[in-house]
């Protein structure tokens, strides 16, 4: 058998399974523009040509890795009160997209969507309406919300690492009481001690005691 007959030979063993896992694991590696059939094709010691046995091609393998990640949003929390399992959803969602911000720069281009994700939409999208909202108002807060959770994790977490001290870090540095007068006291009493995960869970908190009628809702 001929040397180009050997690299062309199917990989025994390889499932959609497996590719998708590759695939997710060339992205957490090397990055999302690094995801090619060629590159799951190296990953897998494989063919590229044998990968479309399982996948059409790269979009299809980026639906498929979505959709694994998908299953892992938190859609069954505990709470008695719509409202506190809310919370807890979304900041557990929160902190679990914060390990996969590649997925969130899929999401905003508004071509792909994972299935397994609406599993998570709906079961917030029920408390919402057991809080008393009608339908279009529980899908605008629920939207209001998980644009909460983007724009916070987009905004702390860029897709390709920065080199500190930034532009943006020199220039926050400068910040003096006499010109921004309440930006210095953020910076001085709040910004260099509170993590990241309680901010964002302090602005779901007040998001959803705004959107969830009735008092019965605080938190």
């Amino acid at each position: 058998m001929s040397r180009m007959a050997q690299q062309r030979r199917p990989r025994p063993g390889l499932t959609t399974a497996s590719v998708v896992t590759a695939g997710r694991r060339v992205i957490e590696r090397d990055g999302l523009d690094a995801l090619s059939m060629r590159s799951v094709a190296a990953e897998l010691g494989t063919a590229a040509t044998s990968l479309y046995r399982h996948v059409d091609g790269r979009e299809d393998l980026l639906v498929a890795i979505l959709e694994q990640v998908a299953k892992g949003l938190p859609v069954s929390v505990p709470g008695e009160r719509p409202g506190d399992r809310l919370l807890t959803r979304f900041t557990e969602a929160h902190d679990y997209m914060a390990r996969h911000i590649w997925v969130l720069h899929i999401l905003i281009r508004g071509e792909l969507v994972a299935r397994n994700a609406f599993f998570f939409a709906n079961a917030c999208v029920e408390d919402f309406l057991e809080a008393g909202l009608p339908s279009d108002e529980a899908m605008s807060a629920f939207r209001s919300c998980w644009y909460l959770i983007i724009g916070e994790l987009l905004a702390e977490h860029p897709l390709h690492p920065v080199r500190h001290p930034s532009q943006r870090d020199r220039l926050t540095a400068e910040i003096t009481a006499a010109q921004f007068p309440a930006l210095a006291r953020y910076r001085t009493e709040v910004a260099d001690g509170t993590p990241p995960s309680d901010l964002s869970r302090h602005a779901l908190r007040a998001l959803l005691s705004a959107l969830l009628p009735g008092t019965s809702h605080s938190f």
